[in-house]
């Protein structure tokens, strides 16, 4: 049961990057999906923690939210049963935005009281996780939760949500401030301590006067892809196309032709979320260094400038895994006859992780012979074939760089 005694303010979190998880459930206890009928048995859950007062209003919800999307529900909707086959927690992966720009959120987490301290929980976010990260690994994922949830923040935490003192979703009132000085009230200063460390960075606001906009209130925003370098896009912001960037995380931009502003991907669902974001000396230029989802272009090219009018031989950045991995990607969804990649892709992991410790031994040869130019060469085929079996087990190599930047 919530403790209604405890203050009541919307709390805000997102997680940006799902990654790779094991599901572990407690001996017996199994997870599945929707099937006819089951709103009672959710209602019932949501009853026994106060969130409704009546079996029939929990129902009317759930049918106003849900069953209004019947061919979503097979796989959207999880319950964990436990050891006699009974509904006992549940969580939910739904998208949905007033304006019809698609918004992933985890909805309503709840185990039965007397099955918590099993992991049912944990299980179940993972469930919803995993789901959208099959779907898309780099569109964010919200939920909304409450002071009184504060057991469940933790949680999250540890499931890479943080707390957002500036965005939200759905329509929700941000009430970051509030939420958090009643925390503090509640919590151990240790889980505090944890709650204001996994908040996300706040936009700072006080160097902005020093931005320069042109005769149109104007000022031209570049967005550079995070991870490879690479020159996406150049638009214009104003001051409130800034802010709005500023509070939710995601390029916003004013378009010029229709004089309105506009979330890069709010249609498309190329989505630019903004990891760093800062003006040049002078203060006329933005430079927002992005994570992109999709093409930034609206010609389906990943970056608008295709067009080269000088055409040298670039040199050789690390940059060429991010682009070795969108080859084997690119191999994966149309295959190519006589593709050396779709043959160890057909072949399964066992033939991949055969070549990985054939490419391991030749590159360890190579370097015990003191062979500078055959170390090279055998290092790039264990690359190569590492980058195909990561593929292969659905592991992006960003997730490799994250862990490497935790390590060091």
């Amino acid at each position: 049961m919530l403790d209604k005694t405890i203050p009541f303010y919307h709390t805000i979190m997102r997680c940006d990057r799902i990654l790779p998880m094991e599901v572990k459930l407690p001996q017996g206890y199994a997870i599945r999906t929707y099937q006819p009928g089951d709103e009672d048995a959710w209602a019932a859950l949501e009853c026994g923690i106060g969130d409704f007062a009546t079996i029939e209003e929990a129902k009317a919800d759930f049918a106003r939210r849900y069953l209004t999307n019947p061919a979503w529900m097979p796989e959207r909707v999880f319950f964990a049963l436990s050891p006699e086959g009974e509904i006992v927690g549940s969580a939910i992966a739904w998208e949905h935005d007033p304006r019809g720009v698609g918004v992933r959120a985890l909805h309503w987490l709840v185990v039965r009281a007397d099955h918590r301290r099993k992991g049912l929980g944990r299980a179940l976010c993972q469930h919803v996780l995993r789901f959208f990260r099959r779907e898309d690994n780099a569109a964010p994922v919200y939920l909304h939760t409450q002071p009184s949830s504060w057991k469940a923040i933790p949680l999250y935490i540890s499931l890479g949500f943080k707390l957002q003192p500036q965005d939200t979703f759905y329509g929700y009132e941000n009430q970051y401030s509030q939420a958090m000085e009643t925390l503090k009230g509640i919590v151990t200063p240790e889980q505090y301590e944890l709650m204001v460390q996994n908040t996300a960075a706040q936009a700072r606001t006080a160097d902005l006067s020093a931005i320069r906009y042109d005769g149109r209130g104007l000022v031209p925003a570049i967005a550079q892809d995070a991870f490879s370098g690479e020159v996406l896009m150049q638009a214009y912001m104003n001051a409130e196309s800034l802010q709005a960037t500023l509070d939710s995380g995601y390029a916003t931009y004013y378009s010029r032709s229709r004089q309105e502003l506009w979330r890069k991907g709010a249609t498309s669902g190329h989505l630019q979320r903004v990891i760093r974001l800062s003006y040049d000396c002078d203060g006329d230029s933005i430079l927002m260094q992005v994570e992109q989802t999709g093409p930034a272009c609206h010609t389906g090219e990943r970056s608008c400038f295709h067009h080269p009018v000088i055409e040298g031989d670039m040199p050789a950045t690390a940059a060429i895994l991010d682009t070795l991995e969108k080859t084997i990607a690119d191999r994966a969804a149309n295959p190519k006859e006589g593709s050396y990649t779709n043959y160890l892709l057909n072949k399964g992991a066992e033939k991949i992780c055969k070549k990985v410790g054939e490419e391991a031994s030749e590159t360890i040869i190579a370097a015990i012979k003191g062979d500078a130019d055959g170390l090279a060469g055998e290092a790039a085929d264990l690359l190569y074939h590492l980058a195909v079996l990561l593929h292969q087990q659905g592991v992006p190599m960003r997730d490799v760089w994250e862990v490497l930047k935790k390590r060091h």
